[in-house]
């Protein structure tokens, strides 16, 4: 994120980093070292996409109900427009719970390569990492 975008203060002794448009915490330090803020999205369907506003959260929480499903990753192209300052080489991750009943595979869209056959069982979680190989491409896995 560029600088002119981020702000910092000091609270209760944590060195907090927040977005300046909407003063959420994406991050900071304290006496344990880095922290991260994280904001939950939840996906009540199926079939959830994980778009970039989910990225950007950090935390989803898909419940997958009705039979098997997919999480589909956001676009190469959509990735690039939400997320001009993110430089080839660079990966950013977002954290995936499947809080639903069925299995959950993770999947990618154009321009986002799943390096693996990625399954998420129920009540299982993984953190999803994008690493970007070119303009609008990307490549997925979890862990």
């Amino acid at each position: 994120m560029p600088s002119t975008l981020m702000g910092s203060k000091w609270v209760a002794g944590y060195l907090k980093f927040f977005n300046k448009a909407d003063a959420v915490v994406v991050g900071g330090f304290g006496p344990q070292g880095p922290t991260r803020g994280l904001t939950r999205v939840d996906v009540d369907a199926q079939n959830a996409t994980l778009p970039a506003s989910s990225l950007s959260s950090g935390f989803i929480v898909h419940t997958s109900v009705t039979g098997a499903g997919t999480l589909t990753v956001s676009t190469g192209a959509l990735l690039d427009a939400a997320f001009p300052e993110w430089q080839i080489g660079e990966v950013w991750d977002c954290y995936y719970l499947n809080d639903g009943t069925q299995t959950v595979t993770l999947t990618g869209d154009t321009g986002t390569t799943a390096l693996s056959a990625q399954t998420i069982a129920t009540l299982q979680g993984r953190r999803i990492n994008f690493l970007k190989t070119a303009a609008e491409t990307y490549s997925v896995w979890g862990e």
